[in-house]
């Protein structure tokens, strides 16, 4: 974090150094999501199960979030990041259940499970 604002007030851009911190902050989310992961297992499985409907569908709820707040006069960040996280899992979490009812919508999440080769 001190290496990042020291960049930031240096005005370090492009190279070696910004991908480098690239680097480290994937390195640290993993770690801290692995670390979280022993207390959250039931959470982490839920959300597993969901990985590619979220993966797919997170923009075409979030998109629409921050358009209908922005509408409304919502222009707070906190607000934004809040809902817009929230729509972009709960949104393709509660369409994947719906697909599931529907076997010919499923075929548009999973098809290798309809596709034989």
């Amino acid at each position: 974090m001190i290496f990042s604002v020291v960049v930031y007030k240096a005005k370090i851009s492009g190279g070696v150094i910004p991908f480098a911190m690239g680097l480290l902050a994937c390195v640290a989310v993993i770690l801290m999501v692995a670390g979280v992961e022993r207390r959250f297992g039931r959470v982490m499985d839920f959300l597993a199960k969901y990985t590619m409907p979220i993966f797919l569908m997170h923009t075409l709820f979030a998109a629409p979030m921050r358009s209908v707040l922005l509408k409304l006069g919502i222009g707070s960040f906190v607000i934004h990041v809040v809902l817009g996280l929230g729509i972009s899992f709960v949104g393709p979490i509660i369409a994947a259940w719906i697909m599931k009812k529907t076997k010919w919508l499923e075929f548009f999440l999973y098809p290798n499970k309809f596709v034989k080769i």
